[in-house]
């Protein structure tokens, strides 16, 4: 990108320095052919901030929360623009936001197929953003590990990561700067489709989200008006979709999604990153996913049997060919010690599963090699030695390293 050489100009709210040039790889920020738009609707945005500034300042003098936004609205609209743009102008004014990415889909935060939260104390960087290395952001997300692109695809574990998420969340809030900054949640397209619907409120109401941004849905707007008429203190405001959004088909965002793993282990061109290769011992790690198959419809069931979920219930994998170029995420669960006692009893699915899924993650491994003769396989993670913890989350993110 040419370098700016008079006036102002800024990316989503992160404001552009004059002289230096930029570099933005893998991103789509607005249409190939420039235009001047007549009509934007980037001072309702500015309004919105402004509103939301007027709360924090109430909420700093009383104690109390901050505005906990909630952007909602279907694909391609700008939602996680408008997420960065108020996030930023936040920062700008000495704020502290938690930034919440509910989207599984892209992965703002970290990699696809998570739900994450993270503080911004400073705007964000304009050519890095929020996937910039720990190292140079200085804050380690929240994150938890659904590892699948779409909500409604098991909507069960989503819900309970939801939840499990907004618990520790509202526990970030309990810092005065972040308290009074309240939240930024981004949300995924999937809200706004048949069984959507459910998940969004589920989310509004863990979250205890009281501002909440429509963009670009007379319908979803409506049905937002009509359930929270009632509800004192929560406010559901239609937004203009921004007139900058580019419509990325599926090809692309896959593209977008293998760019995100990649910069994961090798960082950005401003801030790369050694990854490790690592050999590990069939036996030295737990690789689980959540119950496989097809549920059938209760009317197809054989008179008299229930249909058995396994959306929150975790299967072991066993490790072989089947883990190869999968993206594998460290859970924090501490898996326990082997009983002394011989009547002692092992850990049930269930309890298993309950452990493992209510914990967040320490990182995650890119296995690139599979030796099933000698039980071992080669795994690439962003620092070196034994993994920190035991048990690991498969799902269907698959990488090819090039």
């Amino acid at each position: 990108m040419a370098p700016l050489k008079s006036g102002h100009a800024e990316i989503f709210g992160s404001e552009l320095a004059k002289g230096p040039e930029y570099s933005f790889s893998g991103r789509k920020l607005a249409p190939t052919v420039d235009y001047v738009a007549e009509e934007t609707p980037m001072q309702s945005y500015l309004n919105v901030h402004l509103a939301l500034e007027d709360l924090r300042e109430e909420a700093a003098a009383s104690g109390a929360d901050g505005p906990k936004v909630m952007i909602v609205g279907p694909a391609d609209v700008g939602k996680s623009s408008l997420a960065k743009i108020l996030s930023n102008y936040a920062a700008k004014r000495g704020r502290k936001p938690v930034f919440v990415d509910i989207d599984t889909n892209e992965g703002s935060v970290t990699l696809p197929g998570s739900l994450s939260a993270t503080a911004i104390g400073k705007p964000i960087d304009v050519e890095d953003e929020l996937g910039a290395a720990t190292s140079a952001t200085g804050t380690s997300p929240i994150v938890y590990y659904y590892g699948y692109s779409s909500p409604i695809e098991k909507p069960k574990l989503y819900s309970l990561l939801t939840t499990r998420l907004s618990t520790l969340v509202k526990r970030k809030l309990s810092h005065d700067d972040v308290r009074t900054s309240g939240l930024i949640i981004n949300t995924p397209s999937q809200f706004v489709e048949p069984g959507g619907y459910d998940l969004l409120t589920h989310a509004i109401d863990s979250f205890g989200a009281n501002a909440i941004l429509v963009l670009g849905h007379e319908r979803l707007y409506s049905d937002l008006s009509r359930r929270f008429r009632d509800t004192e203190g929560v406010a559901v405001l239609k937004l203009a979709k921004s007139g900058g959004v580019v419509t990325r088909d599926k090809s692309y965002r896959r593209q977008l999604q293998m760019q995100k793993i990649k910069e994961y282990f090798y960082g950005t061109r401003k801030h790369e990153l050694s990854p490790y290769s690592n050999i590990i011992g069939f036996g030295d790690v737990a690789v689980r996913r959540v119950g496989e198959g097809t549920l059938a419809p209760s009317s197809a069931l054989p008179l008299g049997m229930e249909r058995k979920l396994l959306e929150t219930r975790l299967v072991k994998v066993e490790p072989g060919d089947i883990l190869l170029h999968s993206v594998l995420a460290i859970s924090n669960a501490v898996a326990p010690e082997k009983p002394a006692a011989a009547d002692a009893k092992p850990l049930t699915p269930e309890e298993e599963s309950s452990l493992v899924l209510e914990a967040n993650l320490a990182g995650f491994v890119y296995v690139s090699e599979v030796d099933e003769g000698k039980h071992k396989m080669t795994v690439l993670a962003p620092n070196p030695g034994r993994l920190p913890k035991r048990y690991l989350l498969m799902a269907t993110l698959k990488w090819m390293e090039s």
